[in-house]
């Protein structure tokens, strides 16, 4: 399935495939989520408890422990440098994406864990410089998009025919606990209207992570969520950076880019992003780029440092 903004804005680290299909360049990609309302307690007695409850306790920030076998320079512990859980996908239910590195100077490592699945992909460079393998297994327990999953898989190349790999090595298992943490989803009131390929899109977003991502560069508030465009499914994918707006859109099989520059565009804040402005599309030559207006405000439910 091609994921096309697996990583917008942060790391230009899979422009371009997947076996055809690719990740996209930079950034968080979060969504929307909302905290469980408190339980009410109504009293069955005029005594009144003589402590009060006390509130859950924190679970903490996303982890992972997640090792690799296969080729020297791949085979031991993935550093992790981001984990966002409970991203939407089109075909199967949440994911949870984790961005790392193979050791302390190895190749970037990206995963998208869901139940039954997990693909993990190895690479150098970004954009024309892109070198890229990609390995698939179905050894995932315990998976739940919100809380974390176990993996312990054989894995199998799925790296398209012809794709530039260079010296990468190949994996051959994985295994590891990923942990969400006290991640939660965020809230958004963004619409997208505009004509993309695929049919009109309009209105907001549904099932949707928002994430914040702190880096040297600043802060990117990164939305992700599911829309219809006319009759199709569509994966969406905003990415609000300082002075620059960013929109994936996605079905099964393709996906189409549109970006804008303009210190109007954005409102950076620590806790999201309110945004208003036109993206254009990335044409190919001899046609006319489509545009796609963006507006509204997003709350994160996680930041996390790149």
């Amino acid at each position: 399935m091609l994921r096309t903004s697996a990583v917008i804005g942060l790391v230009g680290l899979i422009v371009a495939a997947c076996g055809g299909a690719a990740s996209a360049p930079p950034s968080p990609a979060p969504s929307v989520g909302s905290s469980a309302p408190a339980a009410s307690i109504q009293a069955t007695s005029s005594v009144a408890p003589s402590t009060s409850p006390s509130a859950a306790p924190s679970r903490g920030p996303a982890s992972a422990q997640v090792t690799l076998t296969g080729s020297s320079g791949l085979t031991g512990p993935v550093v992790t440098k981001q984990i966002t859980c409970g991203r939407p996908t089109l075909s199967d239910g949440s994911e949870i994406f984790v961005l790392g590195k193979a050791g302390a100077a190895g190749p970037d490592v990206v995963l998208f864990v869901s139940a039954g699945h997990v693909e993990v992909r190895v690479a150098h460079g970004s954009g024309a410089t892109l070198q890229l393998r990609s390995f698939v297994g179905t050894g995932v327990t315990g998976f739940d998009g919100a809380t974390g999953a176990k993996v312990d898989s054989p894995l199998t190349e799925t790296t398209a025919t012809g794709a530039a790999t260079g010296d990468l090595g190949a994996l051959t298992s994985i295994s590891g606990t990923i942990d969400c943490g006290d991640q939660q989803a965020g809230v958004t009131d963004v619409t997208i209207t505009g004509e993309t390929p695929y049919g009109s899109l309009s209105g907001g977003l549904t099932d949707v992570k928002v994430t914040c991502t702190e880096t040297t560069s600043g802060t990117f508030v990164g939305i992700n969520g599911l829309g219809m465009a006319g009759t199709t499914p569509v994966l969406i994918f905003v990415t609000a950076g300082p002075g620059s707006l960013q929109v994936a859109v996605e079905i099964q099989t393709e996906g189409t880019f549109y970006s804008a520059k303009g210190s109007d565009l954005t409102t950076i804040r620590t806790d999201g992003a309110s945004m208003s402005g036109d993206v254009s599309q990335a044409a190919k030559a001899g046609t006319t780029p489509g545009t796609l207006h963006v507006a509204g405000d997003a709350t994160c439910g996680t930041t996390v440092h790149a």
